[in-house]
């Protein structure tokens, strides 16, 4: 068993308070006791939350808040968005919108749970039944950087058993992300640059952006073609002049035609006595591709560490190649999230059925990671001396402050320490269920079963 919680975190206790005017005090008061139990180490499991707290609330009531409780958690995002927006001050404020896909991994047993669908992991190369996951993430580049919404991935059919007499609207991932940053200029935030990988270069979802007029980099895959000037003439099969008076080239063919490049890297440190770092060799060239419309700026980037390239498409064509992969780099912070997520949050762990419970369950992880982050930034922008943390350290050190209290509470608190002991012992011995009889059932006994699971 785990050390116990001996209080709900303040920081998380006062730093949800703007989801009040959407829930009750009891609904609040559960929602900071996950939350806490979450923090401090526990799976997100709720016969472990409920024990991390010595059967403060039962099972059943957290069961109910999430799944069954009367709030709306549409309300509790915009709320969440606007509380980040005046906290951070971003009305002025230039950032960055990225935008990423995540799965969350379930066994054999999640058949039942709302989302789940049996998907294609590029990353492990197989099919699995996993529950995939649209975010919008913003930073400003620096310390401000938090989750701001996410929308679940829905296939366009599915046989699996949650998903029968339910009339699910699918959208590609290109139509959620679109959607989802129409969300937010809706609630006020500026048209930030939209950073996303090679699997959102594509048109629709370029498309989408232009439409928006916003600006972007993004990785495009090296099967794209780029459009070449003719050396001579095309011709119809009649002799006449050809409407179209271009061939293709593979980006990697039209790059090795380039002969200027430019190195990127760390300069060299006499203090530390490190030497100048080569990062990249990069090739710049404004062109039009086949597979999307318009006029772009691309960068060839070689890592020559690992001999590997990559190609970033914008529509700054006046940025030069170092600010491009500069800006990119920023979208490294919404896989750092999802890590975290999963990692320290236990966003994997979630085995609530219903929609609002997944709903609430990664709302609650969202808010988390705002909170921890909000920290983290303030407690900087106070102490300038001060270096900033990584979330993992600052939930370590909630953890660490907790396991105080717990030594200080044994010590001083005799009943609280035969109530810990009462909870490990209702826990020692589980009863082994009785083997049932195998009987025949009737005609319309076995009717009225399969009318049920139907």
């Amino acid at each position: 068993m785990k050390i116990p919680c001996i209080e709900r975190i303040p920081l998380l206790v006062t730093g949800l308070s703007f989801l009040l005017p959407a829930l009750s005090n009891c609904q609040y008061n559960n929602l900071t006791l996950i939350a806490s139990a979450l923090v401090l180490g526990a799976n997100f499991n709720l016969t472990e939350i409920n024990q991390m707290f010595l059967k403060e609330k039962s099972i059943s009531a957290l069961s109910h808040f999430l799944s069954d409780a009367k709030f709306s958690t549409i309300e509790m995002q915009e709320l969440y968005a606007k509380h980040a927006y005046f906290r951070h001050k971003i009305k002025n404020r230039k950032g960055y919108f990225i935008i990423d896909d995540t799965m969350t991994h379930h066994s054999k047993f999640c058949q039942w749970l709302h989302g789940v669908f049996v998907l294609f992991d590029h990353a492990l190369g197989t099919n699995l039944k996993a529950r995939c996951i649209v975010v919008l993430y913003y930073s400003d580049g620096g310390s401000a950087k938090f989750p701001l919404t996410f929308r679940i991935y829905y296939q366009e059919s599915s046989k699996m058993p949650w998903a029968r007499r339910k009339n699910l609207v699918h959208k590609t991932k290109n139509e959620l992300a679109i959607e989802m940053l129409e969300w937010a200029l809706s609630k006020g935030y500026p048209p930030c640059t939209v950073l996303a990988d090679s699997w959102f270069g594509v048109e629709p979802f370029i498309k989408g952006l232009k439409r928006l007029k916003m600006s972007y980099v993004i990785e495009i895959k090296n099967s794209l073609k780029v459009r070449v000037t003719c050396s001579t003439p095309k011709l119809t099969p009649t002799g006449k002049l050809a409407k179209n008076q271009y061939e293709l080239k593979s980006l990697s063919d039209f790059f090795n035609l380039i002969t200027d490049m430019i190195t990127s890297g760390f300069a060299a440190d006499e203090k530390l006595g490190k030497e100048a770092k080569v990062l990249y060799h990069t090739k710049l060239a404004n062109v039009r591709l086949n597979a999307i419309p318009g006029k772009h700026r691309i960068v060839q980037s070689l890592d020559p560490s690992k001999d590997t390239i990559k190609y970033l498409l914008t529509n700054e064509l006046t940025w030069e190649s170092s600010k491009i992969i500069s800006v990119y780099s920023y979208r490294w912070v919404i896989e750092e999230f999802f890590r975290n997520a999963k990692q320290l949050l236990d966003m994997e762990g979630v085995t609530v059925r219903s929609e609002q419970g997944i709903t609430t369950a990664l709302c609650l992880v969202f808010y988390i990671d705002f909170l921890l982050h909000l920290e983290n930034c303030e407690s900087t922008a106070e102490n300038i001396q001060m270096e900033s943390k990584t979330i993992p350290s600052i939930v370590r050190r909630l953890q660490h402050e907790n396991q105080v209290k717990f030594i200080n509470k044994v010590q001083d608190d005799r009943g609280f320490v035969e109530k810990w002991i009462t909870t490990i012992n209702s826990n020692i011995d589980r009863k082994r269920k009785q083997n049932k009889p195998l009987v025949y059932l009737s005609f319309q006994e076995a009717e009225e079963y399969f009318k049920i699971i139907a």
